[in-house]
């Protein structure tokens, strides 16, 4: 627990020194410009004890100064992750085990690098969420327990950009997801990764109706 806490903090600081020599100021001249409405996709790919899973999330907020946005979203695993267990010392000689999570979450991305078509930023969000536990026996696929448990999800990295379009471009970033609660939740703390393209929805829209 200290070692990921202590990830969080060197990625935070590295890119800490990185950024304005004022973010502070930086930011609160930001929140002081018209607030422009978006809402976007976002997508990871993490880790589930060791097995690489997908995390998608629907985000929507405001962009300040075109450096700082503020949003909410909510987050799940594409697929839940499943896992056949052999000798579970649980009654049955084998079970099927799903993972999946879904979270709430709040979070501040600041763009602190801008040179034409690329960008760099930092995301922090924070959440809260429900992390299931089902296990179904592996004959029958009959349901033999489930279990439900509280995390709160903290996450942070570094974002790249490279626009082709004001509404389409290229985006890849790294970042470790902390999650805090019960041990079944931090079990599924993990790096994660991003590559792919971004969509803003609200300026696509936005540049049909303007056609």
């Amino acid at each position: 627990m200290h070692f990921k806490a202590l990830i969080i903090l060197s990625l935070f600081l590295y890119q800490k020194s990185y950024a304005q020599h004022s973010v502070k100021d930086s930011i609160l001249i930001s929140l002081k410009t018209k607030p422009k409405p978006y809402l976007s996709l976002h997508n990871r790919n993490t880790f589930i004890q060791s097995n690489r899973t997908k995390l998608y999330g629907l985000v929507g907020g405001v962009e300040l100064d075109k450096k700082v946005k503020l949003f909410t979203g909510i987050y799940g695993y594409g697929n839940d992750n499943r896992t056949l267990l052999v000798f579970t010392g649980m009654g049955q000689d084998s079970l099927y085990r799903n993972i999946g999570t879904s979270n709430f979450s709040l979070g501040i991305e600041y763009k602190f690098f801008s040179y034409q078509r690329v960008s760099l930023a930092v995301p922090l969000q924070i959440g809260i969420g429900n992390v299931r536990y089902t296990f179904r026996e592996a004959g029958s696929n009959r349901l033999f327990s489930q279990k439900d448990y509280v995390f709160i999800p903290l996450e942070t990295g570094t974002n790249a950009y490279f626009s082709i379009l004001p509404w389409f471009g290229l985006k890849g970033g790294l970042g470790y997801r902390l999650n805090i609660g019960k041990s079944e939740a931090t079990k599924l703390s993990s790096p994660y990764y991003n590559l792919g393209v971004y969509v803003s929805i609200l300026d696509f829209v936005s540049g049909i109706q303007d056609k």
